[in-house]
């Protein structure tokens, strides 16, 4: 028998609950799906919210008070889709100014449906320290790009429906003292939002494939993993003041990942069943109009996750299993529309399951 296997055998009968002492390379594969469900959420979470629309959408009816001129404006001809008026209480349209005018837009203001009527571009860097149940924990360094773009909205009922694409790259470096994971790969969605006044629901579905190289003592591993995703997101805007917002929100994700199984360097036949994730992310933004066309957020989120497969064995031996553990996240971002361009920067940290910093600038154009 290997000398792994017996050691996989003591393992168990000694009842190890702490950080394994098996050569990281057995886990492999069962690191990369962990990661590849935190960088799901990431491009998940990234999209919808780019979706359902810029910052100053979240004064809802305030909005109003802050667009006195464009008010007067369009009181005497017919508003954006008839509605009477618009101004940022949807993902379509919004203005914001001061009582010397209007100083920018948050949409189209055209009469027109366009089929299109945004594209947009979004760059997050993540700095982790990933933390495992019964392994342990690794430094894992993640960048997600995405482009997107949004289209479709139309009025359903007593509010605005809309649809969107996306898609981008993903990858990441792992390392611990023993080995290092490198992942690269891509992924295509589609996104279907709902908002009635104040209130927003989003359903984003994806999916993607990844490659990895494990270098080990022993030599590279190679393997791929594909997955399938899903995330639905509903917040709701609450306008305290004329500038000044809160909004509450819950996501909800689910992603399968099909896992890898090969014949590693050292010599092991390593086996892993299919990994699936669950995580439920409450979250809560306060959002503040510094001033012409500025804004400012500040948001705290905590992700709980639960793992379902991704049992590991090695020559037919099974090996503990690892859990994912839960993190908290909070940041600040600032944003900034000129007419029909928006940008926006953010930067964030977390503690928990995840500890590091992340952040990323995000483009969007309004047609």
């Amino acid at each position: 028998m290997k000398s792994v296997s017996l050691f996989a055998i003591v393992a168990f009968a000694f009842g190890i609950h702490g950080a394994v002492a098996m050569p990281s390379h057995n886990y492999a594969n069962s690191i990369s799906v962990r990661n590849i469900t935190t960088m799901q959420q990431s491009i998940m979470q990234s999209a919808i919210r780019t979706y359902e629309g810029s910052a100053a959408i979240a004064l809802g009816s305030r909005a109003d008070i802050l667009a006195r001129t464009g008010e007067a404006a369009h009181k005497n001809s017919p508003s954006l889709y008839d509605e009477q008026p618009l101004y940022g209480k949807m993902p379509i349209y919004g203005e914001y100014g001061d009582d010397t005018g209007i100083l920018g837009h948050n949409g189209g203001d055209t009469t027109e449906r366009p089929a299109l009527n945004s594209m947009w571009l979004n760059w997050q860097h993540y700095d982790d320290d990933a933390s495992i149940k019964h392994y342990g924990s690794i430094d894992s360094d993640y960048d997600v790009i995405l482009f997107g773009l949004g289209g479709g909205h139309s009025k359903m009922g007593v509010g605005i429906s809309q649809w969107g694409v996306f898609g981008g790259y993903a990858g990441s470096e792992q390392k611990k003292y023993d080995f290092s994971i490198d992942e690269r790969g891509g992924y295509i969605g589609v996104y279907s939002g709902y908002s009635v006044r104040e209130f927003n629901i989003s359903v984003a579905l994806d999916g993607g494939a990844m490659y990895n190289d494990a270098d080990t003592t022993y030599g590279t591993d190679e393997y791929a993993n594909m997955w399938l995703g899903s995330g639905i997101n509903a917040s709701y805007n609450i306008a305290l003041t004329d500038s000044f917002s809160l909004q509450p929100a819950i996501y909800l994700g689910y992603t399968w990942v099909r896992s890898a199984n090969y014949t590693a360097e050292s010599g092991e036949d390593i086996s892993n069943e299919n990994f699936r994730m669950l995580d439920i992310t409450p979250a809560l933004r306060a959002i503040k109009h510094l001033g012409r066309g500025w804004f400012g957020i500040l948001g705290v989120k905590y992700t709980f996750t639960s793992d379902f497969g991704g049992d590991v064995s090695v020559d037919g031996v099974n090996l503990p299993d690892l859990e994912s553990r839960d993190f908290i996240e909070y940041g600040l971002g600032v944003e900034k529309s000129i007419d029909r361009f928006n940008i926006y920067l953010n930067i964030n940290h977390r503690d928990g399951g995840r500890e590091g910093w992340n952040g990323g600038i995000g483009f969007k154009y309004f047609f």
